[in-house]
């Protein structure tokens, strides 16, 4: 443990700023080993047989699991092409590899990547590459030409992972495919010609492992036509959720080489991935040991580069089958829709109709019977609104017994019903769990600061982007954050809070820590839907286009509280949104701003004030009056319009929607728009160094904005404590007073700073940040040097102060300086100029 611990140290996200919580790191490690000996828990449930047997009922399971019966039906043609690969993707799939190409895979490899049954990882490759980089493009290269790769290559151990904290069975083990990191090149050079075409062979249906397709379209998309059917009783339809048993371990390799030459793959690709996925050999990792070693005749390996997209091949077969015409999914207006996909989280949409289910069945039927991937009935569900009467007979026929009201999704809950706060349960008792116990315990304020930022926040922002939050949910987000932050324990009573939470969920630049607000992600989440909307071919943007046509134009009273706030968060933005006219941009002609910053109407307007727009264009798009290279002119527009319209030029590409005149706008973005009405502050720059220590940061924040319990404020509010201060006794304790007009502070600040004795009076924290920045007679770097040393000085004194109040513990001034250059000097070895640095640390 103790020789891998700093690589245990990097993978806590939380922790990446330099935070020293080294209880924490050294509980998370031990935590995790007792978490891994699952052999232990497997040995406990067979108490009559030993080791040895439960080891060989272990290897028997995933012998039989990838060795299952041949598919019954092995004709590929029963199932639809959908998008076939064209042929000017053919020369970019069958060329000769390069060394490039190879180089790329091995460096864009995880160097703490766990190795396969050789015992070499991608960071081997990576140090000794100058040795190894010859040797290994030259294997590569024979596999490119010759289309074979040696068993022992592609030998596979079997690592299992737990899915739930307390198994009972071996079922409840997920086996993760431990490659050679040499087969593991090979199938990522191969993954990366295949990515950039996956978007144009797959069907927008499936999210999952598609470049620029995202996974929360698919929850929106969904609980809008929930809402349209419970809101309309004409739409008498079912929702069911499908889990396919052990998907990518036993899916027919034999079906996915026969489909993939079926979409138009050339042979000499098909081969290369046929000898990648054939005559794979397995072991089971078993308490640390590897046991057995057998065949296998299907699946796919989890852990494999290639296997995410050769699964989405797979099921884009399924998606085939429901698009081919028998099966009625959901139609409304223009737009229809029959199922979403996610890998093998399956979503369909149907009418409640007999006809319809046994159309259902049939199709579940012919798609198991030809990949393998069998539908765990038993583990799925289905979701009827209040007016289908004949749910029990639909039932029947699919064999889906578990009628639910809510469905969780991609790990949000559905429901034709409103949601109810019981629904949010699982994020709120998820969240309690993680803010209590060993981790608050071991935390300090910065380390609960990253765990905030990287954990708790980040699984609350994903429930954003699929649900509303209520805002009993979100009152409660805040208390208990809030108390996890200052106090350690979000089970905490009434406690003395002297910074509120809307002043901590700020960016820096406004005096905040950092930490998203709910209201601030809810805004920068729907700045991006609306980006999403014009500038992704989705079925989502189909469905907003076709449903509301623009988030500016009037709410209809048909419409969601989501789309009514992504039209409350339109009208803010507008101006920060433009327009490029492209051709199959859904620009909506009259509603969006697209012609000179206005809209059409409104343009017309300034020349005609009894001016009507025509009713029979209210829902054109501008794409429809494109001709060739210019679009076409009405007649009932005035020449001044012509003329500027005539000037809109037509560009290529998708992308039309533009934010403050960048096509590449993140979400930061939007954030820094939600909160500019807010004053910023000058001096979050200072105390917030990409190379400070966190912990130090986080003290000097709490002193610039009030946050620190001195005597003076806590007499203020009727708690009674000495007030004079203990560093300096003369005098009230005040955050002004201890940084740094105190004589006991200023003295450690001359002693560090030999310029700040040009003070005629001890300055304010403020002032002397103000007097470093002023200082037009050193560098930035030193600016940096004299910040770090100052947010030091803040910690270490108020360290001392409570050394003294509480423990009667005394140090000179000469003892604190001591400390604090210790700190200052381990923090800025790996800096430029760091000797320079020390000169004057020590000077």
């Amino acid at each position: 443990m103790n020789a891998s611990w700093l690589i245990q140290r990097a993978k806590e996200n939380w922790l990446k700023q330099g935070e020293e919580d080294l209880k924490f790191l050294f509980s998370k490690v031990k935590r995790r080993q007792g978490s891994n000996k699952m052999a232990v828990n497997l040995f406990a449930a067979f108490p009559g047989s030993n080791n040895r047997e439960v080891i060989n009922c272990i290897v028997q399971h995933f012998q039989g699991l990838y060795n299952p019966s041949p598919p019954s039906l092995l004709d590929v043609s029963l199932f639809p092409i959908g998008n076939s690969l064209r042929n000017l993707y053919w020369e970019f799939l069958s060329c000769m590899v390069t060394d490039r190409e190879i180089k790329k895979s091995v460096f864009s490899g995880s160097s703490t990547s766990t190795p396969g049954p050789d015992g070499f990882n991608y960071h081997f490759y990576k140090t000794s590459w100058l040795i190894s980089g010859p040797l290994v493009c030259k294997a590569v290269r024979s596999f490119f030409e010759k289309g074979y790769i040696p068993r022992g290559v592609k030998a596979t151990i079997l690592a299992l992972i737990p899915k739930t904290r307390n198994v009972q069975s071996i079922s409840d083990f997920r086996p993760i495919a431990l490659c050679n990191t040499i087969y593991k090149i090979i199938a990522k050079t191969l993954s990366n010609r295949l990515k950039p075409i996956m978007p144009h062979l797959v069907k927008h249906n499936q999210s999952g492992f598609v470049k620029s397709r995202i996974s929360t379209n698919n929850i929106i998309l969904a609980k809008e036509i929930l809402y349209m059917a419970r809101k309309n009783s004409i739409y008498k339809v079912f929702c069911a959720k499908l889990d396919i048993r052990k998907a990518f371990d036993t899916v027919s390799r034999e079906f996915l080489l026969n489909r993939m030459l079926q979409k138009g793959f050339p042979n000499s690709f098909v081969n290369l991935i046929k000898a990648c996925t054939s005559d794979v050999n397995y072991s089971v990792l078993v308490n640390g040991a590897i046991e057995g070693f057998f065949s296998s005749t299907s699946g796919l390996r989890q852990g494999c580069p290639l296997s995410p997209y050769l699964f989405c091949l797979v099921m884009d077969a399924f998606s085939a089958l429901l698009d081919n015409g028998e099966f009625k999914g959901i139609n409304v207006d223009d737009f229809s829709l029959s199922h979403l996909l996610y890998a093998d989280d399956v979503l369909v949409f149907g009418e409640a109709t007999v006809e319809n289910c046994l159309c259902l069945k049939k199709i579940i039927s012919t798609f198991s019977n030809a990949t393998g991937l069998h539908v765990n009935l038993s583990k799925s569900s289905i979701m009827f609104p209040k007016f289908v009467k004949n749910h029990a007979e639909l039932c029947n026929i699919l064999s889906i017994h578990n009628i639910s009201e809510v469905i969780t999704y991609l790990g949000i809950p559905l429901s034709f019903n409103r949601l109810k706060v019981a629904d949010f349960l699982p994020l709120t008792d998820s969240i309690s769990v993680k803010l209590s116990g060993w981790k608050a315990s071991l935390l300090s304020f910065a380390g609960r600061l990253q765990f905030l930022k990287y954990t708790i926040l980040n699984s609350i922002a994903y429930w954003i982007l699929g649900a509303i939050i209520p805002k009993t949910v979100s009152k409660f987000f805040k208390k208990v954050c809030s108390k996890f932050l200052f106090f350690g324990d979000c089970n905490a009573g009434k406690k003395l809070h002297l910074v509120s939470w809307d002043n901590v969920t700020r960016p820096k630049e406004f005096g905040g820590l950092g930490l998203p607000s709910l209201a601030s992600l809810q805004f920068a989440f729907n700045c991006s839907i609306i980006t999403r909307m014009y500038n992704l071919q989705s079925p989502l943007s189909q469905w907003l286009t076709s449903r509301y046509i623009s988030p500016w134009s009037p709410i209809h009273s048909f419409a969601t509280k989501f789309w009514r706030d992504v039209c409350l968060t339109a009208g803010m933005v507008k101006y920060k949104f433009s327009f490029k006219i492209t051709r199959n941009a859904p620009i909506s002609f009259r509603w969006d701003h697209w012609l000179c910053n206005s809209r059409v109407e409104e343009f017309l307007a300034t020349q005609d004030l009894n001016y009507q727009f025509p009713t029979f264009y209210s829902n054109s798009l501008v794409r429809d009056f494109i001709l060739g290279d210019n679009l076409a002119l009405l007649s009932c527009f005035s020449p001044l319009m012509k003329s500027n319209i005539l000037n809109v030029g037509i560009e290529e590409g998708y992308i039309c929607l533009w934010w403050d005149n960048n096509k590449d706008c993140k979400h930061y973005n939007f954030v820094l728009e939600f909160y500019k009405s807010h004053p910023t502050v000058s001096w979050h720059k200072f105390i917030w160094g990409p190379k400070f220590g966190l912990r130090y940061s986080c003290f000097s924040w709490l002193a610039l904005v009030g946050g620190i319990k001195t005597a003076e404020v806590l007499n203020k509010r009727n708690i009674l404590v000495p007030l004079s201060c203990s560093l300096y006794f003369s005098q009230l304790e005040s955050v002004a007073h201890l940084f740094f007009e105190c004589p006991y502070s200023f003295n450690i600040i001359r002693t560090l700073i030999r310029g700040s004795n040009c003070f005629l009076m001890e300055p304010s924290l403020l002032q002397l940040l103000e007097w470093i920045d002023g200082n037009g007679l050193v560098s930035v770097e030193e600016k940096n040097f004299f910040s770090l040393i100052v947010c030091c000085c803040v910690y270490f004194i108020w360290k001392e102060r409570n050394q003294r109040r509480f423990n009667n513990a005394f140090n000179s001034s000469k003892s604190t300086v001591f400390c604090i250059r210790k700190v200052v000097q381990a923090k800025i070895s790996n800096w430029k100029n760091s000797s320079h640095m020390l000169g004057k640390l020590y000077s």
